[in-house]
């Protein structure tokens, strides 16, 4: 089974609400066995609503909708589904009295215009929620399969797990598992990653993606089975290849902030910071692992205060690591030092130093700091450098 998800609402193109509803069902979807095709957002606008839904159907067998179920006017969803099927609205008695008795159990009048939310097309099955009053519905035909769900999440949510899933399972005999596991890779950039697993992202089954952010890398494995037992052996022998071409740069399930924290628990180790840079692009990276003030002692952010090159901010970083080392008795120090200016093209040199009872490791990369981004790179290299000697790795 191929499906499409449509979600609904003018507020999500205005940027006034994020669409978690869509990321939610994928990842169910994805867990029973059905393959998610494309994501769609639109108005509350009934002809863009039942174009996205046409389209949907020449694409895909099943089709689900969230949001524009309401009893306003701009709630429009009802109306828009029922014109792709050709069928009239029709008025239900017995979803009215559900509405009015969630209303009552409230204590709050009911409105006139919650009318709007009795109609569905006409032959749809209707499907009741009790966690709202706006009822969901799933029509039918030759093409495929429209579920319309509420926007409201916690009702969407609901709705999902105890009536879709089962009407998938039950009715549609979807009985696949697609298991997805996550591994996290830093030190690397994206186009060698891409290069050393090249072939595996070529492959239909399992399925090999990648993605960035602050310069670590997810390598997102997915593995389409008739178990989970099947499901999983296949995702372990990709895994291992990726480990195998990857090396220490692969990090496995753990982001890299878990990595340092549990590292730093496994040596009982204590690190303080230094760092020269007043957004402390390093002290938020840190502040990302789990307990980690159980072993960060203390930190101090000092800006460059005189004129310094690439040179001379890596002394000052060694000389930062050592005094706050001294000052808060930590076993580790850890300074970053960017040097004063840029290049041509932007790029300032930043320096790292880490101080350790085996001696010190040095470390100088450029990076954009007119950039949030460039200074989220900082993060993730200082954290690398730490990761990396806890680790027992060689520089």
């Amino acid at each position: 089974m191929d499906a499409e998800i449509i979600a609904i609402g003018s507020e999500l193109l205005l940027g006034v609400t994020v669409d978690t509803n869509s990321a939610y069902l994928a990842g169910q979807l994805a867990a029973a066995g059905v393959n998610v095709y494309r994501k769609t957002v639109v108005g509350d606008n009934v002809e863009r609503i039942a174009t996205a839904v046409r389209e949907a159907l020449e694409r895909s067998d099943l089709v689900i909708c969230t949001g524009g179920l309401g009893p306003t006017l701009d709630d429009v969803t009802r109306e828009a589904v029922a014109s792709v099927f050709n069928r009239p609205l029709e008025f239900h008695q017995e979803l009215l009295d559900q509405i009015a008795a969630r209303f009552a159990a409230m204590n709050r009048p009911m409105s006139e215009s919650n009318r709007r939310q009795a109609y569905v097309p006409a032959g749809a099955r209707v499907i009741p929620n009790p966690r709202g009053t706006a009822p969901a519905f799933l029509i039918e035909d030759e093409r495929g399969t429209v579920i319309v769900l509420p926007g409201v999440p916690g009702e969407m949510r609901y709705l999902f797990e105890t009536v879709v899933i089962p009407y998938l399972r039950e009715e549609r005999g979807v009985t696949t598992v697609i298991l997805v596991r996550t591994l996290h890779a830093v030190g690397l950039g994206e186009s060698v990653i891409g290069e050393r697993i090249a072939d595996l992202m070529q492959q239909a089954n399992p399925t090999v993606g990648i993605s960035a952010k602050r310069a670590r890398y997810e390598l997102r494995i997915g593995a389409r089975a008739e178990s989970q037992a099947e499901a999983e052996a296949m995702i372990a022998q990709t895994e291992a290849i990726i480990r195998e071409r990857l090396g220490p740069y692969l990090l496995g399930t753990e982001e890299l902030p878990v990595v340092v924290a549990r590292l730093l628990r496994e040596r009982q180790l204590t690190l303080a910071l230094y760092e020269g840079i007043l957004q402390g692009p390093v002290l938020r990276a840190l502040l990302a692992a789990p307990d980690i003030e159980q072993y960060l002692r203390g930190v101090e952010i000092h800006p460059l205060d005189r004129p310094a090159d690439a040179l001379a901010a890596s002394d000052l970083a060694a000389a930062g690591a050592a005094s706050v080392a001294d000052r808060w008795q930590s076993h580790l120090g850890l300074g970053v030092q960017p040097a004063s200016g840029h290049d041509e093209q932007g790029f300032t040199p930043v320096a790292f130093v880490l101080l350790a009872p085996g001696g010190e490791r040095r470390l100088t990369r450029p990076f954009d700091l007119r950039s949030g981004d460039g200074r989220e790179f900082i993060g993730t290299a200082a954290l690398d450098l730490l990761r990396r000697y806890l680790a027992g790795e060689s520089e």
